[in-house]
């Protein structure tokens, strides 16, 4: 059998499984469940460490967790980070377990034993079975994934994830993330609907980090929604000895004191025309080397590198702008942004990684959380929407007036912060 039709056939079975659990629980929905509070794991899914902001976000629930329960193992569920080197894995204090439909599949139907397709080894699908059999709690920490703008394909995975924390009576936790728009088409309504329906009600607390969110859920759970920041807003520094067995030697970058950052997001560029968005970046720059500034261009995922150094090559033989090609850690990337005056920033963890260190932003974004975090932290002069065509005077003059105001803004910034910081979420829901 083919590999493609091998991962459809997987699919088709994980639908039919899900829908036979629907059914189910819509016949059983008020009978209510006991909860297993008392497993030895605490696991994590819908986070990554490849993506700087997943990772920032795995980082801080690791650590948190941690604190409040160190006789509970942690796990990671994710994929892609199953499948690095063993050596890379190793460092972690934490465990990492393979994810996705075949998992899935595995754990809600295992008699159609799909370790057959050879994805994962027998042992690896019984090792995380036995996580979510003896699991406390199941947290959620997608970005951005339940949403008609990334696709039903992504939303039923996402739900997926519910309706086994529910299978399993396991108490599931939805942290900060951006969820909605519910914009399908017409058949995927007809699918997805259901399940919305059905399976949001089932987290002990779902948190939509917008108010959009908060809206696109009415229509189907509103008892447990709680508009919440972004976990990485609410905490202070990471405890580096829960997260990392034996602590990196992390290199310091020492920056200029006039220093602004930059940071890039390929999304947007998948949204815009390439060349307005590079000669923006270009007029920008220039900008900024007028007024004495030294300029530092880095990447908060893994897949901006080359649009980073784009924006260096228009600028090659000028030292004052200088690209780190660097693969940093979350904690790396906190170093190097704490040392900037403001950033101009288009990836939504390096603007939160700014404001958790008072580092205010000029934004370029393209989905409505942007435009809302700055909004709250009084920065909404200072955004600009990706998606459109962004006028450059004006871009042009937000730099001017940043360079100049930036101490002001930076005031700003940590005022706020330290409200959202009075009570955060961790304390909320994990001490008593």
């Amino acid at each position: 059998m083919c590999s493609a039709y091998r991962k459809q056939a997987r699919n088709v079975s994980l639908i039919t499984s899900v829908e036979s659990r629907l059914l189910s629980d819509l016949v059983l929905a008020d009978q209510g469940q006991e909860l297993n509070e008392d497993g030895d794991s605490i696991a994590i899914v819908g986070g990554e460490l490849f993506n700087k902001g997943a990772q920032a976000m795995t980082f801080t629930v690791v650590d948190q967790m941690t604190k409040r329960y160190p006789e509970k193992d942690v796990y990671l569920l994710s994929g892609r980070d199953y499948e690095r080197d063993q050596n890379e894995k190793d460092q972690y204090a934490f465990d990492i377990l393979p994810w996705g439909p075949e998992v899935q599949l595995s754990l809600l139907s295992p008699e159609l034993n799909p370790v057959n397709t050879k994805s994962y080894s027998k042992r690896a699908h019984e090792a995380v079975r036995s996580v979510v059999t003896d699991c406390s709690m199941l947290i959620d920490i997608n970005g951005f994934a339940l949403s008609s703008q990334m696709g039903a394909k992504t939303s039923f995975t996402y739900l997926t994830n519910i309706v086994l924390a529910k299978e399993y009576d396991v108490p599931m936790y939805v942290f900060p993330q951006s969820i909605g728009p519910f914009e399908y088409s017409t058949e995927m309504k007809l699918f997805l609907n259901p399940l919305i329906q059905t399976y949001l009600t089932f987290p002990q607390i779902v948190c939509p980090r917008e108010q959009a969110g908060v809206e696109a859920l009415a229509p189907y759970t509103q008892s447990n929604v709680q508009r919440e920041f972004d976990i990485v807003l609410q905490t202070e520094d990471y405890d580096l000895d829960n997260i990392y067995i034996s602590k990196p030697d992390f290199e310091r970058k020492d920056l200029k004191s006039d220093a602004v950052g930059i940071v890039p997001n390929s999304k947007v560029f998948d949204r815009a025309d390439d060349e307005e968005i590079y000669s923006l970046y270009e007029e920008a720059i220039g900008e900024l080397l007028d007024t004495g500034r030294s300029i530092y261009i880095f990447r908060h995922s893994i897949g901006d590198l080359d649009i980073c150094r784009n924006i260096k090559d228009r600028f090659d033989e000028m030292d004052d702008v200088r690209l780190f090609e660097d693969d940093f850690d979350a904690p790396e990337l906190e170093q190097v942004i704490d040392q900037c005056d403001f950033l101009i920033a288009s990836r939504y963890h390096s603007i939160v990684h700014a404001y958790k260190h008072g580092v205010p932003v000029i934004a370029i974004g393209w989905a409505v959380k942007y435009e809302e975090l700055l909004d709250e932290f009084g920065q909404s002069e200072y955004f600009y929407e990706g998606r459109d065509r962004i006028d450059t005077d004006a871009f042009v003059d937000s730099i001017g007036q940043m360079s100049e105001k930036w101490e002001h803004e930076s005031e700003s910034v940590q005022e706020k912060l330290k409200m959202v910081r009075r009570n955060d979420l961790f304390s909320q829901l994990f001490e008593n």
